[in-house]
């Protein structure tokens, strides 16, 4: 036998007359237990059948009411709460453990007034940080084969200025319907406004990054053929050259002289190397900071030698580099 235990919760006092009546209505062959407390009253019994003609009753009991599963948005008086329970080993009348047993509650609520939901036309669309605005641009329509009247949607996104737009061809029975629509229409436009946004955000970052590329090619080629004058131009005054090896600061020297006595001494490290510039340039105006590889000479030790990988991070200050960090 399937058991379904029944629980109802009267949160209004008063209601407590009407609920025995239309309980004794139903004409239950089994014992129902209410108790009282301080502001509602519960009622219990437990049932071989689910009841449902019970929550009809109850409707009919309550004009301008509805039983609820979801609460929706907002606060409702619960005037009724019925809930039923059916145990996980419930079998049926051959003995087999039922699928799906109940569990489930239901809230008496004022029936809700179905106005329809009113909406901004106007959507925003995130381009990254950048808002976009689109407009889903509606009108009223009449199907002239049937004079039904409707609503029709304008194939014109971009503003809400529709003297110049058509229509789609179906006529939809609400604006709700029509605004709907339109929004999953409205996405085919947006894919292909985001990829235009992308191409010029690319462009946009070329045109950015054109000179710094320029002045940090020019450098490494000038280092490469060793030519100290070509070295030089690109350089601020005030030129800040740091040598790192394991985050650990091995030389450093300021000021364009200094760097030009570097050049010309037996310690600097950059001239005639070859230096090849890796593909992943990393940006964050002024700062720069480039992968390089190359081959250290052959020795008689090692007549293959490795290649090797380092980096190098320039900040530029407008057209001159201001500072170099050379990590090896």
């Amino acid at each position: 036998m399937i058991e379904t235990e029944i629980s109802i919760t009267v949160n209004r006092k008063s209601d407590i007359t009407l609920l025995e009546q239309t309980i004794v209505g139903n004409k239950f062959q089994f014992p129902v237990y209410i108790r009282e407390y301080e502001f509602s009253y519960q009622i219990n019994f437990t049932s071989d059948y689910e009841e449902w003609e019970l929550d009809t009753a109850i409707l009919n009991s309550f004009p301008g009411y509805e039983f609820t599963t979801d609460l929706e948005k907002g606060r409702k008086e619960i005037r009724v709460q019925i809930s039923r329970y059916q145990s996980e080993l419930s079998t049926d009348g051959w003995g087999r453990r039922i699928e799906n047993p109940l569990d489930e509650t239901k809230y008496l609520v004022k029936a809700s007034v179905n106005n329809p939901e009113k909406f901004n036309p106007k959507i925003k669309v995130l381009f990254e940080d950048k808002e976009q605005y689109y407009f889903v641009n509606i009108a009223d329509g009449v199907n002239s084969a049937t004079e039904e009247k409707g609503f029709l949607l304008l194939d014109h996104f971009k503003t809400n200025e529709t003297d110049e737009a058509t229509f789609f061809d179906r006529l939809y029975k609400s604006p709700l319907e029509a605004f709907h629509s339109g929004y999953y229409k409205l996405s085919e436009l947006v894919d292909k406004d985001f990829s235009t946004y992308l191409e010029n955000k690319k462009k946009e970052i070329r045109e950015i990054q054109k000179q710094p590329r320029k002045i940090i090619r020019d450098f490494i080629n000038a280092f490469n053929s060793s030519d100290e004058s070509s070295i030089l131009k690109n350089l601020d005054e005030n030129i800040i050259f740091e040598v790192r090896k394991n985050w650990k600061t091995l030389f450093e020297i300021e000021g364009l002289s200094k760097f030009k006595e570097y050049l010309n001494s037996s310690d600097q490290q950059l001239c005639g190397k070859n230096f090849k510039i890796r593909s992943s340039w990393s940006f964050s105006l002024p700062n720069v900071t480039i992968g390089i590889k190359y081959f250290p000479p052959a020795t008689e030790q090692d007549m293959l030698p490795i290649q090797k990988y380092e980096q190098i991070r320039f900040v530029l200050n407008d057209k001159k580099i201001a500072s170099i960090l050379y990590e090896n």
